[in-house]
Order: structure tokens, then sequence, then C-alpha cells
């Protein structure tokens, strides 16, 4: 199973997908990275960090399969 992250931008109202290294969100979906199963587990522990890091910001995982 593949994943991806998405954050949510104060002020806006959805989630939209991340391109992870860039830290930034993107529009289109070929941009944004994919995880796989044993990356987005780590990645999970580390979202509270990134939250605190982003004030406002809320992320979560998408399953893509």
């Amino acid at each position: 199973m593949m994943f991806r992250l998405y954050a949510k931008i104060p002020g806006k109202k959805r989630f939209l997908p991340m391109d992870y290294n860039a830290g930034s969100v993107v529009i289109n979906l070929i941009h944004a990275t994919i995880f796989s199963e044993a990356e987005a587990i780590k990645l999970r522990k580390e979202i509270p960090i990134l939250e605190d890091i982003n004030p406002g910001w809320e992320f979560k995982l998408r399953s893509i399969d």
C-alpha cells in the first residue's frame, strides 16, 4: 500500500497534497511525494512534530491504493 501526505494550511478549507522534499503543498498529484507503507509508519510518528513546527497546519496520510 502506498500513501501521500496531505496538509491543511491555516485559512484554507481543504487538505492539499504535499511535496515532502520541498516542504510545500502542490496542486498536481504528479508532484506529490508518495510513501511506502514502511515510510508511512515512520511519518505518522513525525506528524505531531510537523504540526508543532508549523503552527496552525494539519497533516494526515491518505492511502492511494
